[in-house]
């Protein structure tokens, strides 16, 4: 049963999603820290909600934030609540739930049950959440110390490609510093001003090694290589990546899938409508999402710059910013090639 405090609150929802609106919730959490109640709370987030909104329009978006919102409220049902922060960010809070499993557990829950959303406006659509959580009293003992956290943790699933959670964790998502929307904005400067100083340098080969480390790193990339017909060449693997037996892939049937004006092939996830063939070969190395991108220059095709996903069985959400670095550096590669006459094997 739901506490005493939300029975006059009935008429403090949201008017979109009829969930609680942030004071109620924030009043809540306010009563457990009070009585010392032990609580997870969580922050979901939509994935690309901006796009929903762009492509398809705000009557759209609304359609699937109410069914977001819907879904996540049965699943957290009379064992806690549910809120909508603002936008497209919603809050719960459920007590006596603090142990580490247990919050895996209703975690992996609140993702499972946003998948697959059905809408005939969204047939194109792979909508999916972001999820970061904190538990209190153990990570803080304030309101303001657990937001935080929980948005650290937030922030984390997102640069792991989205589309999973995040539990806050002292030891791993302390160091972690949020960026404003300026910081953003300055580091996707510098990374593209990054790529073309180090790709440019005298030594093409050096450069490119430095920049498939540096990328596959920053954008937490299993692995991360440049690949002819033949061979793999400058393969970076994440850390976390188990995987390191990785094989070419055949690049008449990538390439046949790609965006025959920008060179671009990528799929969040292999079962998403993806042609067969290109699925068993992906299956056999375990890869859950990959993109790849063609490196040409004045008509010339010198190979592809290959990205996988091996770690997420979920695949990855792969943002704007992630293809745009990834096809300026495969631009940037092809320019050289091509002015100096070599191939990739020739480096």
């Amino acid at each position: 049963m739901k506490h005493d405090y939300f029975y006059d609150k009935r008429e403090n929802v949201d008017s979109l999603t009829k969930l609680y609106n942030r004071e109620v919730i924030f009043g809540y959490i306010d009563i457990l820290i009070t009585k010392k109640i032990p609580f997870v709370m969580g922050i979901m987030d939509v994935d690309n909600f901006k796009y929903i909104n762009d492509g398809y329009g705000h009557k759209t978006g609304d359609r699937a934030l109410m069914e977001i919102a819907k879904r996540i409220d049965q699943i957290v049902g009379e064992k806690g609540v549910v809120g909508r922060y603002g936008g497209d960010e919603f809050l719960f809070v459920i007590p006596e739930i603090t142990e580490y499993d247990d919050v895996w557990q209703n975690s992996h829950d609140l993702l499972e049950c946003t998948k697959n959303l059905a809408s005939k406006d969204l047939n194109e659509l792979s909508m999916t959440v972001s999820l970061g959580s904190s538990r209190f009293p153990l990570d803080s003992t304030n309101i303001d110390g657990l937001f935080e956290l929980a948005d650290k943790a937030l922030y984390r699933a997102k640069m792991k490609g989205r589309n999973c959670f995040v539990i806050y964790l002292k030891e791993k998502h302390a160091n972690i510093n949020l960026k404003t929307e300026r910081d953003k904005i300055v580091s996707s400067t510098y990374i593209e001003s990054m790529i073309f100083n180090k790709i440019c340098q005298e030594n093409l080969k050096v450069g490119i090694i430095d920049v498939i480390n540096y990328v596959g790193s920053f954008f937490m990339i299993d692995h991360l290589c440049v690949c002819d017909e033949d061979t793999l060449y400058f393969d970076y693997y994440h850390p976390i990546c188990k995987n390191r037996d990785f094989k070419i892939l055949p690049s008449k049937i990538m390439k046949s899938s790609m965006n025959s004006q920008t060179g671009i092939f990528f799929k969040n996830y292999i079962g998403d409508n993806l042609n067969q063939n290109i699925m068993k070969e992906l299956e056999e190395q375990n890869i859950y999402s990959i993109l790849w991108v063609e490196i040409k220059s004045h008509g010339k095709s010198f190979g592809y710059l290959r990205a996988d996903i091996c770690s997420n069985p979920s695949g990855r959400i792969w943002q704007n910013l992630d293809i745009d670095i990834l096809h300026n550096i495969a631009c940037l590669i092809g320019v050289e090639l091509y002015y100096n006459n070599k191939e990739i094997k020739d480096l």
